[in-house]
C-alpha cells in the first residue's frame, strides 16, 4: 500500500518571495529611505507570517478559519499594533499609499499637468435672484481646464475629480489670477459650463454668476509628487508597469 502523501507546506517558499520584495524595495515609489528603514520593523512581522503560512499547510486546521475576512476589531487591532513600531518615514509611506489608493488615472494625469504648470484656473457657477445680487445657490463647483489639458477620458466629471483632490488635501484653492485671464475665457466657453448657465436661466429662472478662483498643489501634494513621481517613472521605464 503506497504511503500517503503529506501536504506540502508553502510557508518557506512564500516567505522567500516576500523577502525578495523587501530586497527590491528601494525601487518602490516611497518617501526617501522609508522602506529600508521599515525592514527591522517588518522582520518580526514576516516571522509571524511564516508561522501562519505553516499553519495553513497543516491539514488538521480548519481552512475556513484562515479564509474568513478580518473583522473590524481585527483590522483596528492590526493598525494599533503597527502604530507602536512604525517610524516617521514608514508612517509617511502609509499615508501616501492610502491617498494614492483613492485616485483614478484621470486624476493622476491632472496632477501631472498641474505639477508642471504650478497654477490653473478654477471656477464655480452660482445662481442669483438679481443680476448683480448675491449668490443664492451653487450649481457647479470646481470646474477647471485641467481636464482638457490632461486629456482625461471623462471630461464631464472633472469637477468631481477636482472636488476629491481638494478633499484629499492634494490641491489648494486660491484667489483669481490675472495672468490666467485667457484661460478663464476658454473655460467659460466649455460645453459643460455653457449648458449649466442655460439651465440656471431656463429651468431655475435665476441669473448665472461665475466665481473665479485658482488651484495649485498643496504642500502635501507637492511632497507626495516629489517623493513618489520620479521612482514611479523609473518603474514604468523599466517595463515593470
Amino acid at each position: 500500500m503506497a504511503a500517503s502523501r503529506l501536504p506540502k507546506k508553502r510557508g518557506p517558499r512564500a516567505l522567500d518571495r516576500l523577502m525578495g520584495v523587501i530586497r527590491d524595495a528601494e525601487d518602490w515609489p516611497v518617501a526617501g529611505s522609508a522602506v529600508r528603514r521599515m525592514a527591522d520593523a517588518e522582520t518580526w512581522a514576516l516571522i509571524e507570517l511564516k508561522q501562519r503560512l505553516d499553519e495553513l499547510g497543516d491539514s488538521s486546521r480548519p481552512p475556513r478559519e484562515a479564509d474568513r475576512p478580518a473583522s473590524a476589531a481585527e483590522i483596528l487591532a492590526d493598525l494599533v499594533r503597527r502604530s507602536r513600531g512604525i517610524d516617521p518615514d514608514a508612517a509617511l509611506d502609509a499615508l501616501y499609499r492610502q491617498t494614492l489608493s483613492q485616485l483614478v488615472p484621470d486624476q493622476v494625469a491632472m496632477l501631472d499637468v498641474l505639477a508642471e504648470r504650478r497654477v490653473a484656473p478654477l471656477c464655480h457657477l452660482g445662481a442669483s435672484r438679481l443680476p448683480a445680487g448675491p449668490v443664492s445657490i451653487t450649481v457647479l463647483s470646481n470646474a477647471s481646464s485641467l481636464g482638457r489639458e490632461a486629456g482625461v477620458l471623462l471630461r464631464e466629471y472633472v469637477p468631481q475629480y477636482m472636488t476629491q483632490l481638494l478633499a484629499l488635501g492634494l490641491l489648494q484653492a486660491g484667489p483669481e489670477q490675472d495672468t490666467l485671464e485667457p484661460e478663464y475665457e476658454l473655460l467659460m466657453a466649455d460645453t459643460q459650463l455653457r449648458e449649466m448657465r442655460e439651465h440656471v436661466r431656463a429651468s431655475l429662472r435665476l441669473y448665472p454668476r461665475t466665481l473665479r478662483a485658482s488651484v495649485s498643489l498643496s504642500d502635501y501634494g507637492r511632497a507626495l509628487w516629489r517623493d513618489c513621481r520620479p521612482a514611479a517613472e523609473g518603474l514604468i521605464q523599466q517595463g515593470r508597469y
